[in-house]
């Protein structure tokens, strides 16, 4: 924040009591230019996995939130998606980020909801709108690229809400430290390595 007030001048910008900086539209729109865009935002990621096996919904939030986590970590570069700012919470990796963008989505018609909501039950299926615009991001990818998405999206499926806790607990321990369940998945050990 220091760098941008030192590169405009004092009339380009109004600092309110909260703290809260107001720029002209020219210093807004230089500044804007020098942000580092990503190539996938979270509702790219979202909508990426549900068009994957458009036929499918994927059932609950949980297991949603787990598999934006895992596309980001496992199927695409890290670096060319927005940071969805991920905490340890209740029952693992939890993003405000993805949740606010899962309702933003519902809100613009891009996804649907069905079932009761904050459960296993909750089902997340893309719509028409949704297929329309995430097919020729989807169709940009290399092929191999869309295979893993596919093979991925179809065995984090299976896996199952259990699964998934399991999968990513083991993974990705860190995110485990505030889960009310964690004493449930307890890592295995064969002998030689976890398994």
């Amino acid at each position: 924040m220091n760098t941008i007030t030192k590169d405009t001048n004092a009339k380009d910008k109004k600092v309110f009591p909260d703290g809260t900086i107001f720029y002209s539209y020219e210093t807004a729109n230089q500044i804007f230019d020098k942000i580092e865009r990503k190539r996938f935002n979270i509702s790219d990621i979202i909508l990426l996995l549900l068009y994957s096996h458009s036929e499918k919904p994927i059932f609950g939030r949980i297991l949603l939130m787990k598999e934006v986590f895992l596309s980001t970590k496992e199927v695409l570069n890290e670096n060319e998606v927005q940071d969805a700012k991920y905490v340890p919470y209740y029952y693992g990796m939890y993003s405000f980020v993805v949740a606010n963008t899962l309702n933003n989505l519902e809100f613009a018609g891009y996804i649907e909801r069905r079932g009761k909501k904050n459960s296993k039950l909750e089902q997340f299926r893309i719509t028409a709108k949704g297929k329309r615009y995430i097919s020729e991001i989807y169709n940009s990818l290399p092929k191999e690229l869309q295979k893993e998405f596919e093979e991925k999206r179809k065995g984090w499926d299976q896996l199952g809400y259990d699964g998934i806790l399991r999968l990513v607990y083991q993974k990705y321990p860190k995110y485990k430290e505030k889960s009310r369940i964690k004493k449930r998945y307890k890592p295995i050990d064969w002998g030689r390595g976890i398994g």
